[in-house]
């Protein structure tokens, strides 16, 4: 394959530069346009719209606009890659070889495809329901958790860690808006923050992980521009092998296998006993906790360290996908769907709450798969 040539370079350069710019000036609001939206659009009853399609696009729409702005500004030395050699995998800071600027490239590129392929998959799955019927859909469904899957291998090659870690579990520890944020203050200080600084400390500012907007802490005294003028540690994969879990335990093995295996065994199930089965709604939950029965107790990162911060979101995100299980049929048909029924009615007769369609929009997309799948 050629080479880019040094003036093509300058131009994708200038066009990013171009696209940063004015993602920093106008992509919190029209990202907070697009959010609201979501619950505008009204919800139909007829045959073209029987399940929300069209407020469906519009959230998804928000969420790939949210993921490029996030793509946009992140720093490569962010990253948690590392670059395999003789003696290893080295996660070095500084000048960075050209197998690592590619190592980086494809974890960049498979992160933002596997999230976009979160963003519109209840989509794909109603356009397929809408062709062939719910059978059809499944069978859609498995095919899309299969290049989920091969996505997530990807990126689980690229890590230094033992077990995987989702680009949501990275995002919650270290969004990439606080960086945004962090150059703006310092901007207004006349000041150059330096190269992949993670941005002011979490205990002087808050910082919304989707809208980027950063709030004062309300305890302290004292000039608060000198807290922000102290650049704090950037964020690096130096380190981060020394730092995660020891690979190789076979409980570790264990519980990525169910972890990862989960969705497409939920599916063949449903595939076989239909989208009421109790078996598949238990053997669903039973292999998500057995996966973590497994996890939790061989999770062993250095305390105090990012890769310590990374791994135990992780953690924290795949048991927080467990109360996804209350939402799915049957569960949810026989503990749920009444007060939210009755909810739903209670909401549409309160004067401006009843212009959003939250929990309208929820009921019409909860027979989906990929409504609650957790994956």
């Amino acid at each position: 394959m050629a080479s880019i040539q040094p003036t093509s370079m300058g131009a994708i350069e200038a066009a990013l530069a171009a696209q940063r710019s004015f993602m920093s000036r106008w992509g919190e609001p029209l990202e907070q346009l697009l959010s609201v939206g979501v619950f505008l659009v009204p919800v139909q009853e007829e045959e073209d719209d029987h399940a929300g399609f069209y407020s469906q696009a519009v959230y998804s729409a928000t969420d790939l606009f949210n993921l490029y702005r996030t793509v946009l500004l992140r720093s490569p030395d962010e990253l948690p890659v590392c670059e395999p050699s003789a003696s290893g995998t080295v996660c070095a800071t500084g000048s960075s070889s050209p197998q690592l600027r590619h190592l980086r490239l494809t974890y960049t590129l498979a992160a933002f495809a596997l999230r976009s392929i979160r963003s519109v998959q209840v989509l794909l799955e109603m356009h397929a329901a809408r062709r062939g019927g719910p059978r059809h859909a499944l069978h859609v469904c498995l095919r899309i958790e299969v290049v989920k899957l091969a996505l997530k291998m990807l990126l689980r090659s690229r890590m230094p860690f033992a077990f995987y870690v989702d680009e949501d579990a990275i995002e919650e520890v270290e969004p990439p808006k606080l960086l945004e944020q962090k150059r703006a203050m310092m901007s207004s200080l006349g000041q150059t923050p330096p190269e992949g600084a993670a941005g002011v400390a979490g205990s002087s500012t808050f910082v919304g992980r989707r809208s980027g907007r950063a709030l004062p802490a309300l305890e302290g005294s004292g000039d608060t521009s000198l807290a922000v003028a102290q650049p704090p540690p950037p964020r690096v994969a130096d380190g981060l092998r020394a730092d995660s879990t020891p690979v190789g335990d076979a409980r570790l093995v264990a519980a990525e296998l169910l972890h990862h295996s989960r969705p497409l065994l939920h599916l063949l199930l449903l595939l076989r006993m239909g989208r009421k089965s109790w078996v598949a709604w238990w053997a669903a939950f039973l292999i998500d906790r057995l996966s973590l029965a497994f996890l939790v107790p061989q999770v062993s990162p250095r305390p105090g360290t990012r890769a310590a911060a990374l791994e135990v979101a992780e953690v924290r995100r795949r048991k927080n996908l467990m109360w996804w299980a209350l939402a799915r049929s049957p569960a949810f048909d026989l503990v749920l769907l009444r007060p939210c029924q009755i909810l739903d009615r209670v909401l549409k007769r309160i004067p401006v709450i009843n212009l959003f369609n939250i929990m309208e929009l929820f009921l019409v997309l909860q027979p989906n798969y990929f409504s609650t799948s957790g994956s």
